[in-house]
């Protein structure tokens, strides 16, 4: 067995293991979005699209763009752990394999883990030079590059994202989260060429600059000291699942404005139910570190019910960046906020009494209110 086979085994086993992971969420999306799962595979098709097209209105493709970039970024965090083989690291770097190889074989699993989201604007790419190679070099060097920019500058950056999230361990939070939300009210006065570079620019900036570091001081003390130390020791886990919220708003938010105005509320409700999804699993983190500490925890004078409802407090409080951004969104009426209360209450109650099935309490909610309307 080769050394690229035996890390690609590696790569298969871990993949294996996280999709066992999701399988129950997974068969929860089949079971209430049926026609969901199909049209996520047609997502990256409409994405080319957009971004390949010169001529697309700008909002249009600056929110297209941060999109995928989201996607692929955490697609490959997910894979991170497969692709450098965490749980066979040291057996991995015992092996009698030159260090350029190891890199070329980690670039190829890589480009193997992103698959059609880079391979597929690439091809894009090479078809439109194929098919335009007998009228391209007729035309004047700028149309061309203003032809070629979006499609260009997709490539460039996916392919940066798919190596950054494996390769580079801090978030890229000025280039993925600051920069885009603040330039997209004024996005409609640059070219996409200007976007792109503007891009390019945070990326260089936040590779020189470090994500600074606060200090906890005195407060908070007891149980939620230990949680934010937790977090903060461990905050990928945090990041990526604000991450997912953006990703879901800016998707159901370009379908919020491309839809009928009497079709938005739907699309509202189902961001509501997404998003409370995403932001109430953070409790399966919170209940995590006291089933780590299980010894410590039962050795206070702590009833079980007081721990459980500090661990809601807590998580409660991480929800405040996403609700924040999704009040800037501005697509929530009173309405969907009251559906994403409760929808992040039933989610939290499913994490609590059955987590391995607790896709089922917002899923039941969501059918219940879902006939009362009707």
């Amino acid at each position: 067995m080769s050394y690229w086979q035996f890390r690609l085994r590696l790569y298969n086993e871990s993949l294996k293991q996280w999709l066992e992971s999701v399988k129950q969420i997974s068969y929860g999306l089949v079971a209430l979005f049926p026609l969901a799962v199909p049209a996520l595979i047609f997502l990256p098709f409409v994405a080319w699209g957009i971004l390949a097209d010169p001529a697309s209105e700008q909002t249009r493709y600056v929110n297209t763009l941060w999109g995928y970039l989201l996607f692929v970024y955490a697609w490959m965090h997910l894979q991170h752990h497969g692709i450098v083989a965490t749980q066979h690291h040291y057996y991995v770097a015992s092996l009698p394999t030159t260090d350029s190889k190891k890199q070329w074989v980690e670039l190829g699993l890589i480009v193997y883990g992103a698959n059609i989201l880079l391979l597929g604007p690439l091809y894009l790419l090479l078809s439109m030079l194929y098919q335009q190679a007998n009228t391209l070099w007729q035309l004047p060097l700028a149309f061309v590059v203003e032809q070629l920019t979006p499609i260009l500058g997709l490539i460039a950056l996916v392919s940066y994202y798919c190596v950054a999230a494996v390769r580079v361990s801090t978030l890229p939070w000025l280039s993925l989260l600051l920069m885009p939300l603040f330039v997209l009210p004024w996005v409609t006065e640059l070219a996409k060429g200007q976007c792109l570079v503007l891009w390019c620019a945070a990326i260089l900036v936040e590779r020189q600059l470090s994500l600074p570091r606060f200090k906890l001081g005195s407060w908070p003390t007891g149980f939620y000291r230990l949680q934010l130390q937790a977090d903060i020791y461990s905050p990928r886990s945090e990041s990526l699942r604000f991450v997912g919220v953006l990703l879901v708003s800016i998707l159901l938010g370009l379908m919020f404005h491309g839809v009928k105005p009497e079709a938005q509320s739907y699309v509202a409700g189902f961001l509501s139910f997404c998003a409370a999804l995403i932001m109430a699993s953070s409790l399966f983190d919170a209940l995590s570190l006291i089933e780590r500490y299980q010894g410590y925890f039962n050795s206070l004078p702590v009833s079980t019910v007081k721990r459980l409802s500090q661990c809601v407090c807590y998580v409660l409080c991480k929800a405040i960046p996403g609700l924040l951004l999704l009040a800037y969104i501005g697509v929530f009426t009173a309405m969907h906020w009251g559906l994403w209360l409760v929808f992040y209450v039933t989610s939290l109650m499913g994490i609590m009494h059955r987590p391995k099935w607790f896709f089922i309490w917002p899923v039941v909610s969501a059918i219940v209110l879902f006939l009362l309307v009707a």
